[in-house]
């Protein structure tokens, strides 16, 4: 995989930021078709300074605090001190508690270079996990990591607590990751080892459990098999990419020319082609 640690910080996130945090509501709306599940979207800096604009989009501007981001001081403060703040596009705040990110990957409405991604976990837990082609890990606390969104990746979590990551998208034209930091990072920062999650085989039963799941299949559950089938390569030995075959299968094995049709449009927008600004309706079973 190409996504890594970059860097480490003895960072921490005080009580009462991490409070106002867990409680924000409205949340951002624009990538709702990329999630199953309790995931929610906080835009704490971005090129307009508004709370609802979380759209991933260059506007030739740096970013700068919405006002739902002036309510975490010691954070921005901390993101000036870190990182580059002339080549910061857009900060949030994910917030995911029983949920699932859709496999997808990010940055294809781009015609020119893409962003590059980092995330900081600010609360977690070891039931918190990330993807990344074949890969599954678990991000800890205190590590600062390049997310290469523009890989297959998806994200769990499977506990009763929130996961709170720290997103922060740079255009830095191409240069490394490295350009995103005010100043050169320790090189013993690139020597820890990633925590890789093990996984057991698939087994030989899952071919009739996507059978199963085909049989029925409606319009009205298809957002629900997309969330199962996000979630099985987190548990069992697939690669990222696995998902959409699995997804093309049940359509297909439904029978019903409608489901087979959505899939493949859905496939093709998580997977291969947007513009910019497009959505997806995938509907969910409401």
């Amino acid at each position: 995989m190409n996504s890594k640690i970059i860097g480490t910080t003895n960072f921490t996130t005080p009580p009462e930021e991490l409070h106002t945090m867990l409680t924000f509501a409205d949340d951002n709306r624009d990538y709702s078709e990329f999630h199953v599940g309790d995931w929610k979207s906080f835009v704490i800096l971005n090129q307009t300074g508004i709370d609802t604009d979380g759209m991933v989009v260059d506007r030739g501007l740096p970013a700068k605090p919405t006002q739902r981001g002036l309510l975490l001081p010691v954070l921005n403060a901390w993101i000036g001190s870190k990182f580059d703040m002339s080549r910061l596009k857009l900060a949030r705040i994910h917030s995911l508690g029983d949920g699932v990110l859709v496999p997808h990957r990010d940055f294809v409405e781009f015609h020119t270079q893409p962003w590059t991604r980092i995330h900081v976990p600010l609360l977690t837990n070891f039931n918190c996990l990330h993807s990344d082609t074949e890969s599954v890990f678990h991000m800890r606390s205190g590590e600062i990591w390049f997310l290469d969104a523009s890989n297959l990746h998806s994200a769990i979590n499977y506990s009763a607590g929130r996961r709170l990551n720290l997103c922060l998208d740079f255009d830095l034209c191409g240069e490394s990751v490295e350009a995103a930091f005010r100043k050169s990072l320790p090189s013993a920062d690139y020597k820890i080892e990633p925590q890789f999650v093990q996984r057991p085989p698939l087994g030989d039963s899952f071919d009739q459990e996507l059978s199963s799941l085909a049989a029925s299949l409606t319009e009205s559950n298809l957002y629900q098999a997309v969330g199962l089938l996000s979630k099985v390569h987190f548990f069992r030995n697939a690669k990222v990419a696995d998902f959409f075959d699995w997804l093309a299968v049940i359509a297909e094995r439904s029978g019903k020319r409608s489901l087979q049709t959505k899939t493949e449009w859905y496939i093709g927008f998580l997977r291969d082609e947007r513009r910019m600004g497009d959505q997806f309706d995938i509907g969910r079973g409401r």
